[in-house]
C-alpha cells in the first residue's frame, strides 16, 4: 500500500501550506507541481525549490523528487516576466563592470527572467496584470517533455484487468496477454498522454512511453522480446500516426501544417518536409486563440506595428505579442526571408521579446538557464580544455589567456564559447566576426556576406578585457539585433532567434549549437553526438582525459 506523504510549501512570508499527496510521492517534478498547484490554488508559471541539508538549508532548485521525502519543505517561487512585473521590485543583483553595462543596454537582462515570491502585495499586482494579458490559445502546452513518462490511469475496467495481472505476475511469474479491448485501452490512454506533450515524439521518446509501461504493470513485458517493450513501441507508433490523422480531420494546425495541400505543386508524399519540432521545441505551430482567425489576428498585427513606435510600451506590446504567438508561428515555419519577417514583425526583434518568444516557445527562460548552465560548467570546461593536446589545444590555451589576466564573468564567457567550438573541432570566426572600428567597408562587407552570426567591432587598440564599440546579431546579412552589452549575451540571443524564426544550425557549428541546446539549455538531452556526449560524460566525471 502506497505511503502518504505531507509536504510544507512556503507560498511567501507568513504564507504556507500544508500538501497530503496520498499516492506517495511523483516520480516526477512536472507531476508534483501540477498536484501542488491544485492543492494550493496556484495560476501561472513557478518553480520549486527544496531546503538543501547540504548547504545549510538553504533553497535549491528542485530538479528530481528523490529530492524530498515524507515532511519536506518546499518553497514556491513564481516566475515573473516583464508583461506582468509592474510594480514589483527587482531583486538585486550582483554584477561585475561589464555586467553594469549591460544594464543599460540591454534591461531583458533583469525583466526576462525576474523571481520572486509570492505575498499579498505581489498577488495583487498579479492578479491586475493577468486581467490584462490576453489568453493563449489552448493548444499551447506549458511543458516540455519530461525526464521520465508517467503512465496514466486507464479506464476503470482496464486498471482492474492490469491489477489481477500484475497480482499473477507477482505470485506466479505469470505474463498477461492483453486483449484487443484492453490493449486499445492502454494504447488510447498512452496516446493522450503523449499528446500533452508533443505530436511528433522520437524514437527514443517512444521507447521511454513503452518501457514505462511495462514497468509500472511488469505483466505486460513481453515474451521473445530483447527489451520486452518492442511490440508496445511498435504499436504506440501507429496509435499516435492514427491519432494525428484524427486530429487532421477536426483541423489541428501542427498536424494540418503537413497535409497534402499545404506541400508544393507536384509533391504527393505527407513524409516531404514534414514540419514538426525538431529543436525540442514545445510550442510549434499552436492553434488560433478561441475565438481568433486569421483576420483578427492579422488586425492585432497592424495594432502591434503602430504600439511599437511608442516609448515605454512595452507592456501592451508584451500583451500584443502574446495574444499574435500562433499566427506568428504559422507565418515563420513557411521559412520566410528574415528582411520581409522583420519588416512584418519588428518587436520580435528586441531583446526582450527575443527572450519571451523563446520561452513560449521551448517553456524555459533564455538567459538566466544558459548563463546559469554555462557558470556552472566553466571551472570543469577549462580543466578539460586544458586537457586537450595538439593543434587545437594550443589554439585553446591561446584562447583561454585573458581569463588568466581578469576574474571578469563575460570575459570567461566568451574564452569559453570560443574554445568550445575549437574543442568540438569547429572554427570559432564563423560563430564570432570580430572587427576593428577602423575597418569600416571591409566590415560591413563581411557582414553583409554573413549568413548567421554575431559580430563584434572593437576600439583600436583595445582588447578582449574592454567593452566593445559593437556587439550585434546578424542574420542573412543583416544585423537584426545591435548594441549588445557582450559577445556571450549576443550567443543566448542568436539562440533566441534560431528558435523564434525557426532556423536551422549552421552546418559548420552544429556540434557547438548542439552544445549550446542540450547542455546549456537542456533541451532534448536525451540524444546527443557522439562528440557533445564525449563531453557531457567528462563534464559530470571527475577525470577528463
Amino acid at each position: 500500500m502506497t505511503t502518504s506523504v505531507r509536504l510544507r510549501i512556503i507560498l511567501g512570508e507568513n504564507n504556507s501550506q500544508r500538501v497530503i499527496l496520498q499516492d506517495g510521492l511523483p516520480t516526477s517534478v512536472a507531476d508534483l507541481s501540477k498536484e501542488i498547484a491544485k492543492q494550493c490554488s496556484l495560476q501561472g508559471n513557478f518553480r520549486l525549490q527544496f531546503m538543501d541539508p547540504d548547504f545549510d538549508n538553504d533553497f535549491m532548485n528542485l530538479m528530481s523528487t528523490s529530492e524530498i521525502q515524507d515532511k519536506s519543505t518546499l518553497k514556491v517561487v513564481l516566475l515573473v516576466t516583464s508583461s506582468d512585473r509592474d510594480g514589483l521590485p527587482i531583486p538585486h543583483v550582483e554584477t561585475s563592470q561589464n555586467e553594469s553595462a549591460c544594464s543599460s543596454l540591454a534591461p531583458s537582462l533583469l525583466s526576462c527572467d525576474t523571481l520572486v515570491l509570492s505575498s499579498p502585495s505581489t498577488s495583487a499586482n498579479s492578479e491586475s496584470s493577468a486581467s490584462l494579458a490576453p489568453v493563449l490559445s489552448s493548444s499551447v502546452k506549458s511543458s516540455a517533455w519530461p525526464a521520465e513518462f508517467t503512465v496514466p490511469r486507464f479506464t476503470y475496467d482496464a486498471e482492474l484487468k492490469l491489477e489481477q495481472g500484475n497480482a499473477a505476475f507477482k505470485t506466479q511469474g505469470t505474463f498477461l496477454s492483453p486483449d484487443p479491448k484492453l490493449k486499445m485501452s492502454i494504447l488510447d490512454g498512452l496516446a493522450e498522454e503523449i499528446v500533452k506533450y508533443k505530436l511528433y515524439p522520437s524514437d527514443g521518446e517512444y521507447g521511454q512511453v513503452a518501457e514505462a509501461l511495462i514497468k509500472k504493470h511488469p505483466c505486460l513485458k513481453e515474451r521473445g522480446s530483447v527489451t520486452g517493450y518492442s511490440g508496445w513501441k511498435a504499436s504506440l507508433k501507429y496509435k499516435l500516426g492514427n491519432y494525428r490523422t484524427k486530429l487532421r480531420n477536426i483541423g489541428c494546425t501542427e498536424v494540418t501544417v503537413n497535409s497534402i495541400k499545404h506541400k508544393p505543386d507536384g509533391i504527393s508524399s505527407p513524409a516531404y518536409r514534414v514540419k514538426k519540432p525538431r529543436k525540442a521545441e514545445v510550442n510549434y505551430c499552436p492553434s488560433h486563440p478561441q475565438g481568433e482567425t486569421d483576420e483578427t489576428l492579422e488586425a492585432v498585427r497592424q495594432t502591434l506595428l503602430n504600439e511599437v513606435k511608442k516609448k515605454n510600451n512595452e507592456k501592451n506590446v508584451r500583451m500584443l505579442m502574446d495574444k499574435s504567438f500562433s499566427i506568428r508561428r504559422h507565418e515563420v515555419i513557411q521559412e520566410p526571408l528574415i528582411a520581409d519577417f522583420k519588416t512584418r514583425w519588428p518587436a520580435l526583434f528586441r531583446t526582450e521579446e527575443v527572450c519571451a518568444e523563446f520561452e513560449r516557445i521551448s517553456t524555459v527562460p533564455l538567459v538566466s538557464t544558459f548563463f546559469a548552465k554555462m557558470d556552472a560548467y566553466i571551472a570543469k570546461l577549462m580543466k578539460i580544455f586544458a586537457n586537450r593536446g595538439g593543434v587545437a589545444g594550443r589554439r585553446i590555451k591561446t584562447l583561454l589567456l585573458p581569463t588568466t589576466q581578469t576574474d571578469a564573468i563575460e570575459v570567461k564567457r566568451e574564452c569559453i564559447t570560443k574554445s568550445l567550438c575549437v574543442y568540438l573541432n569547429e572554427d570559432p570566426s564563423s560563430l564570432i566576426l570580430e572587427f576593428m572600428d577602423t575597418d569600416g567597408a571591409s566590415a560591413q562587407e563581411a557582414i553583409q556576406k554573413a549568413v548567421m552570426g554575431i559580430y563584434v567591432i572593437r576600439y583600436e587598440g583595445t582588447s578582449i578585457e574592454d567593452s566593445p564599440a559593437d556587439v550585434g546579431v546578424v542574420l542573412e546579412g543583416e544585423k537584426v539585433l545591435q548594441d549588445l552589452c557582450s559577445v556571450p549575451y549576443a550567443t543566448a540571443m542568436l539562440l533566441g532567434l534560431i528558435y523564434g524564426l525557426n532556423l536551422n544550425y549552421l552546418p559548420e557549428l552544429r556540434y557547438t549549437f548542439e552544445a549550446f541546446q542540450k547542455l546549456f539549455l537542456e533541451l532534448d538531452t536525451n540524444k546527443l553526438t557522439n562528440k557533445v556526449q564525449a563531453l557531457k560524460t567528462k563534464l559530470f566525471s571527475d577525470v577528463f582525459e
